[in-house]
Order: structure tokens, then sequence, then C-alpha cells
């Protein structure tokens, strides 16, 4: 379920406007990861969300299919693609799962892809209800003020998006 535009209930004794919440659910939170200390603390503060929301956690790592095969490799697989490619990233997932407390709910899982595409589908398509993300990763590649994966998430998600800078 998606957030709607709060609802105004009445005025406050000061005039200020307050809002009812009833419309607001947050049921499912969506955790990419890449084994970073930034994407621990997003699971950490998304772990305490999903306790005050008795919400559900899943755990994303997304391989890089240049990163892990040469574009002659890609090539020959013929879209097959090798179970090994992404066994590095369910051992992370695995180790990071742990972190998570018993009474959290919790899934992982390891595609392969564009990290930020994938994110922004996954969200979409499974109707996630909140991504929470470090602000910067693993990757060389990093951005004056966020991660380029994160703030690629960030401009075309169409949920809401925590972003954990640290």
């Amino acid at each position: 379920m998606f957030w709607h535009k709060p609802q105004v209930l009445s005025a406050d004794s000061s005039g200020g406007i307050m809002f009812t919440f009833d419309n607001i659910s947050l049921d499912r939170i969506l955790v990419p990861v890449d084994g970073s200390n930034q994407s621990k603390e997003a699971l950490r503060r998304a772990a305490f969300i999903a306790r005050q929301f008795d919400a559900s956690i899943t755990l994303l790592s997304v391989v890089e299919f240049g990163k892990v095969m040469s574009g002659v490799q890609q090539v020959s697989t013929g879209g097959y693609v090798p179970e090994h490619l992404t066994a590095g990233a369910e051992e992370m997932l695995k180790k990071m799962a742990k972190l998570v407390p018993e009474d959290i709910h919790v899934e992982t899982e390891a595609l392969l892809g564009d990290p930020a595409e994938v994110v922004v589908e996954e969200a979409e398509e499974e109707h996630y209800d909140l991504v929470v993300m470090g602000s910067r990763g693993l990757g060389k590649i990093k951005g004056i003020f966020m991660g380029s994966v994160s703030q690629q998430v960030v401009q075309e998600c169409k949920c809401p998006v925590l972003v954990i800078h640290g």
C-alpha cells in the first residue's frame, strides 16, 4: 500500500493544522545492501522502523553483470545466468540477515543488473512501502553528496526513500 496524502483533522489551539494518519501503512521495507558499513547502518534503521510498524524487511543485493563477466562471456552465455555469479551476494545477504532481530520477518534476494534500476523496479513491481538505503556503498564512483545509486533511486522511485548518511 502506498502512502496517501494526510487528511486534515482540525485546527489545534494555535491555529495549526493537525492530520490523521489512518491512510498510512508501512508493511514492506526494501533495504538494498552491499555489505558496506553504510548499508549495515541503513539495515539497523530499517529494522527499527520495521519493529515500530510491524513491517517486514527484504534485503536486496544487486550484482552488476558487467563487473562479474566480460562482454564476451555475457554473449557466450546466451542469456543463461550461472548461479555462481550471485553466490557471493547471497552469502553476504545471509550474514546481514542475521543482524536483524528475530521478531522482524526478513527475506533476502540477490539479482543481476544495474543496481539503481533494479532497486527502482523491485520497489515498484513488488509494491514496497519504503526503501531504506545508505548514501554510499562499496562502488568506485562516488557522488558529491550522495552515491550515484542512491541519488538515482531517490529521483526515480515512486515510494518514499530514506537515505542514511554516515
